[in-house]
C-alpha cells in the first residue's frame, strides 16, 4: 500500500467508506477545520448528493453545506462543493437517472475542479464500490482524482472483512492510503477488540479510532495530528495511530 507523500502547495484527499452513514461527512468536516486552522485553503467537494431534502422549492445539499460551513465558505457558495443534487434517497446513479439526467464520470470530475494552491476534500456516496454515475464507481472518481484516499468505517465487530476488502481494492487500482478513520467505537464494544491495531497492521497505515459521540471540538483535536500529516510529511519516529 503506497503512502501518501503531499506538500504545502496544494493537494487533496478522497474521504470514501466501506458502507453508507458511517460519518464520512463528520470526519471530512473535522480535516476541512483542521486544515483551516493551519491556514490553509480548503475546497470541500461532494460532487453529487441524493436524498437531498427539499427547502423553499429548492433541494439542500445537507453534506455539502456542512461541508462549506467547516471549510469557511459563505452558504451562498455551497454551488462551489456540491454541483449536482438529488431528491431521491437511492443511489446516487439511479437518483440521477430517475430524475431523467443520468450523471457521468466525466461530470463529476468536473464537478471536482481544484482552485490552484488550494487543498480539496472530496468525499464519495456510500461506499468505495458504491455505483456513483452511469460509467463509475466511488473508486473510478477517486482514481481519476489521483488525491489519497481516507478511509472512514464503523469501529464494531465485524469491520475488519469490509475493511480489508476495501484495501485490497485501493491496492489493485494504485490508490494512495492516507489513512483509516475508525468512527462510532462503541462505550459497550468489547474490551479486547482491536480493530485499529489490526487494521494498522495489515495496511502499514496510521488508523485513529473515534469514540461513538464524540462532540466536534474533541473530535477536531483527535484528528489535528493526522490532519498534519496529511498536509506535510511526519516527523521521523512520530506516532502514527492513536491510543
Amino acid at each position: 500500500m503506497k503512502a501518501a507523500h503531499t506538500s504545502r502547495e496544494g493537494g487533496g484527499l478522497f474521504v470514501t467508506g466501506t458502507d453508507t452513514g458511517i460519518g464520512k461527512t463528520f470526519i471530512a468536516c473535522a480535516i476541512a477545520r483542521n486544515w483551516r486552522a493551519m491556514g490553509l485553503t480548503v475546497a470541500p467537494r461532494k460532487p453529487v448528493e441524493s436524498g437531498c431534502p427539499e427547502r423553499d422549492g429548492q433541494l439542500l445539499p445537507e453534506d455539502a453545506a456542512l461541508l462549506a460551513a467547516a471549510a469557511g465558505l459563505t452558504p451562498d457558495r455551497v454551488n462551489e462543493v456540491n454541483r449536482y443534487r438529488l431528491a431521491e434517497p437511492l443511489a446516487p446513479d439511479l437518483a440521477a437517472r430517475l430524475a431523467g439526467h443520468p450523471l457521468y464520470l466525466a461530470d463529476l470530475i468536473a464537478a471536482c475542479s481544484r482552485p490552484q494552491g488550494a487543498w480539496r476534500i472530496t468525499e464519495g456516496a456510500g461506499g468505495l464500490y458504491s455505483p456513483l454515475c452511469e460509467d463509475g464507481l466511488n473508486a473510478d472518481l477517486a482514481q481519476a482524482l489521483g488525491d489519497p484516499v481516507l478511509l472512514v468505517a464503523e469501529d464494531r465487530l465485524g469491520t475488519l472483512s469490509g475493511c480489508l476488502l476495501a484495501l485490497e481494492a485501493l491496492d489493485r487500482r494504485g490508490l494512495t492510503l492516507a489513512g483509516i478513520v475508525l468512527n462510532r467505537r462503541r462505550t459497550e464494544a468489547h474490551p479486547a477488540m482491536d480493530n485499529r491495531l489490526t487494521l494498522a497492521r495489515h495496511s502499514g497505515r496510521p488508523v485513529w479510532s473515534v469514540a461513538e459521540g464524540t462532540p466536534p471540538a474533541e473530535l477536531d483535536q483527535i484528528l489535528s495530528a493526522p490532519s498534519s500529516s496529511m498536509v506535510s510529511p511526519p516527523e521521523p519516529g512520530s506516532a502514527g495511530s492513536n491510543p
